[in-house]
């Protein structure tokens, strides 16, 4: 799960869809429609060949199985400061 990053466009877009629904990110990963719509988002901006060995359905109900210890994981990582890239 470390690998698994958060880039910026996707923190923004799962910002945004938060902001429309009035919602935070524990009532979003705790409702499984919400929780749907939040994987697909993160999903989207996941490396292309990630996202072929995950498929979205696959994605979608590894989130919702494992919401409890993802929630904190995707607040730590919406809530990180970004880090200057090494180069």
């Amino acid at each position: 799960m470390q690998q698994f990053e958060i880039n910026n466009y996707a923190k923004k877009q799962v910002i945004e869809y938060l902001n429309n629904q009035q919602i935070t990110i524990d009532d979003a990963m705790s409702n499984e429609t919400h929780n749907a719509q939040v994987a697909a988002i993160l999903h989207q901006n996941l490396p292309t060949m990630v996202r072929k060995i995950y498929a979205l359905p696959k994605f979608q109900k590894f989130f919702w199985e494992k919401r409890e210890l993802l929630t904190q994981y995707v607040v730590n990582r919406l809530t990180q400061a970004d880090k200057p890239k090494k180069r």
